[in-house]
């Protein structure tokens, strides 16, 4: 068995309410109780994969503060959030106007999974790289596992991969920051442990 422990980072701060997709923004790590509690539920001496974005990093840094003890740290750049090209840096309430102009609105997610932004990248498209990503570490022996720090966006693409869509779906789910996503790989099957807790 193949165990997956997805972990949203720390909430983004000074970002004046605007989208920014895979941009570097700052992110709030100073409840050290969220992260003591975040801690107890991870497995310890697991392999830890990261986005490369800082508010990841800073949030497996703060993580590791608190007690979490682990074999081996890697970073990933197919663990990063979706480029939202062009719309990065907008209003969230004004993107939202424009995609319903542009018939491109999704009730879950910042576009529709098929649209690529200006610069950037579809929904689709981030969900081929962290499909990737997962088929490698499930080809990897000895590693079963795996606490990976990572974005809205790729847990929401994991969620996807083990509902096994004919088609890619963002999916109503809730996934908040420093919440836990566990999903499970035995058997050549996915199955979903829990979300967002």
């Amino acid at each position: 068995m193949f165990s997956f422990w997805w972990v949203r980072h720390a909430p983004v701060i000074n970002n004046k309410n605007c989208c920014y997709g895979d941009n570097e923004v700052d992110c709030d790590i100073s409840n050290k109780k969220k992260f003591k509690s975040l801690v107890k539920l991870l497995p310890k001496n697991a392999y830890i994969y990261s986005s490369p974005l800082s508010r990841a990093i800073k949030t497996f840094q703060a993580s590791t503060r608190e007690g979490l003890r682990y074999k081996f740290f890697f970073e990933d750049k197919r663990l990063k959030e979706q480029n939202i090209g062009k719309f990065a840096g907008m209003k969230y309430k004004d993107l939202y106007k424009l995609t319903k102009k542009l018939k491109i609105y999704s009730p879950n997610w910042l576009m529709n999974e098929k649209h690529i932004p200006d610069g950037g990248e579809s929904f689709i498209q981030l969900n081929k790289r962290v499909q990737e990503f997962l088929q490698e570490r499930i080809n990897e022996k000895g590693k079963k596992e795996f606490i990976i720090f990572s974005h809205g966006g790729p847990i929401r693409s994991a969620l996807n991969i083990a509902l096994n869509n004919n088609t890619v779906k963002v999916g109503n789910f809730k996934i908040d920051n420093l919440r836990l996503t566990k999903i499970n790989y035995v058997n050549e099957k996915w199955y979903i442990d829990f979300i967002n807790r």
